[in-house]
């Protein structure tokens, strides 16, 4: 691009008073000079306004509304989309943090005007900011796919984690800003899914985003019921679709319905991984049986692994490292 464009970047924030220090100053020490940044305090009760105030860089714009709360998540976000000047949409919510280049990195991917997201890798930390694992571990699979093979994908598994998504303003408000479909806690998937039907996806394979993963959030505290909400976000958007479209992506019912079941196969695995590194053995253990139903091979093999590391009181990380297998790292 010739020249830098505003980048606006949306945080809601609730009750984020341990992290939103270190949220704020990923976003200060960013080397791309050229942003805002929009903070809405859902009512927070904490003390997340006083640091937040605290920062006075004329850049950041702090805003706080009563308590509306995660079903009404998508007013939040849109509230800051009306308000932001900037050409390009960055998400960083209150709990996530950034390395320094992130900006830098990710914005001339909108050069070309058909691209309408980009996104990374992301680092999933702990509460205290230490790195667990990467995901994915790589994104070369989207280089030069087509539209049609990214949307099937989508369709059949979230890719993008929000701390590491990137999106054209006018794309968003051509779709009518962020979707939250009634019983669904979250906005991203339903706007990614809305956004892959007018432009392109264009993939960064470096970490763009830090996701912290911490006993308050909600995306643990409700995985299962946002996992039951994508399950029904793909499905309605499948039904919804142009006969000739849905057809060429060669997704049925069926098909869907039976990734439902993995998803949430999925799901109890991670929560068993995440119970491992809280040290919380019995409840990982739990989510590592109910994580071999309906699982492929791979996942059955991980959680049988998952279950003797809360046998053993390690985590799968910590485990891996001691035993110094370079195939078992890789695998786990």
């Amino acid at each position: 691009m010739k020249k830098q464009p505003l980048i606006s970047i949306i945080t809601p924030t609730y009750n984020h008073e341990e992290f939103i220090g270190k949220c704020i100053e990923s976003v200060l020490a960013q080397t791309y000079p050229n942003w805002e940044q929009i903070i809405i305090d859902d009512g927070s009760t904490d003390k997340t306004r006083d640091i937040i105030t605290q920062y006075k860089d004329e850049r950041i714009n702090y805003i706080r509304q009563d308590n509306v709360g995660i079903w009404r998540l998508g007013e939040t976000y849109n509230k800051a989309l009306q308000i932001s000047q900037g050409e390009l949409i960055a998400i960083l919510e209150g709990d996530d943090f950034w390395p320094a280049d992130k900006l830098e990195k990710q914005y001339p991917t909108f050069e070309r005007k058909e691209v309408v997201l980009s996104w990374g890798k992301a680092a999933v930390t702990n509460s205290r900011g230490k790195t667990l694992w990467i995901i994915p571990k790589s994104l070369s699979w989207f280089k030069n796919r087509t539209r049609r093979e990214v949307l099937r994908k989508l369709l059949l598994h979230n890719f993008i984690t929000a701390c590491t998504a990137m999106c054209r303003k006018d794309a968003l408000l051509s779709v009518g800003g962020f979707k939250q479909p009634e019983y669904t806690p979250y906005v991203d998937y339903p706007t990614w899914l809305e956004l892959s039907l007018i432009g392109e996806f264009y993939p960064v394979d470096e970490i763009l985003g830090y996701w912290r993963r911490h006993r308050d959030q909600v995306s643990i505290a409700m995985l299962m019921q946002i996992v039951k909400a994508h399950n029904r976000c793909s499905i309605f958007f499948v039904g919804h679709l142009p006969q000739e479209l849905r057809n060429s992506l060669g997704i049925s019912t069926n098909k869907l319905l039976n990734r439902c079941q993995h998803n949430i196969a999925s799901a109890h695995f991670t929560l068993g991984r995440i119970k491992l590194s809280q040290s919380k053995w019995r409840e990982a253990r739990k989510n590592f049986r109910q994580a071999l139903d309906k699982s492929t091979l791979s996942r059955k093999i991980k959680a049988l692994i998952g279950i003797a590391c809360s046998y053993l009181k390690v985590d799968l990380e910590w485990a891996a490292l001691l035993m110094c297998r370079p195939r078992l790292n890789k695998f786990l």
